[in-house]
């Protein structure tokens, strides 16, 4: 009986463990307390459904998601409220990863949370030098024009080198999968050929 006990005892411990060791844990954070009661939401990007969607009501500028199953989500508040509080793209996958939730939304903790806060502040760079040069490029002389246009194909090839780069580093990934859908027509057809055999 001692040991009988003992083995069921050791079964349970290794059981806790492994659920430890596959659960996702979202500690989010908003920079005041004036959304206080308000539900935040966690939902697939893909097939959400009524059934799949998780919520929590924000505590103390605080709020926290827990559970298993790897994919990419989004946090988001109701309607009116995502005008001043940007959505966020987070994979739940194990670990403690850390958000906050603002104007501009950002997550840390997790290798795949680290890499896709990465390619957002890259893009964010990106999209602000493209919108410049397109404003400079509406008022500019002639002259000026060759400069701009030229700035920006070099800009367009740097992007595209970096996200080949991002995607070949993690195409066998959920974050590499998701993001790979988005940009993948801004490849090339060579760059595109090679990502999809590796990602068989």
């Amino acid at each position: 009986m001692k040991y009988l006990f003992i083995g069921v005892f050791t079964l349970l411990c290794l059981f806790a463990c492994q659920s430890n060791d596959s659960k996702y844990i979202i500690k989010g954070t908003l920079p005041t307390a004036q959304q206080d009661g308000e539900w935040i939401y966690l939902a697939p990007m893909e097939n959400a459904s009524i059934e799949n969607i998780d919520s929590t009501r924000i505590e103390n500028a605080r709020f926290t998601f827990q559970g298993t199953g790897e994919e990419m989500k989004v946090l988001r508040m109701r309607i009116l409220l995502r005008l001043k509080f940007q959505e966020l793209l987070v994979v739940t996958e194990p670990g403690v990863t850390s958000v906050r939730i603002d104007s501009i939304s950002s997550a840390s903790g997790t290798p795949q949370n680290d890499a896709l806060q990465h390619w957002k502040d890259r893009k964010q760079k990106t999209d602000g030098e493209s919108y410049a040069l397109w404003t400079a490029l509406k008022t500019c002389s002639p002259g000026d024009s060759i400069r701009i246009k030229q700035t920006w194909d070099s800009l367009r090839v740097e992007t595209q080198a970096f996200n080949y780069a991002f995607m070949k580093e993690h195409i066998n990934q959920t974050v590499g999968k998701f993001l790979y859908k988005m940009i993948k027509t801004s490849l090339t057809e060579e760059q595109r050929k090679e990502l999809d055999e590796a990602n068989h």
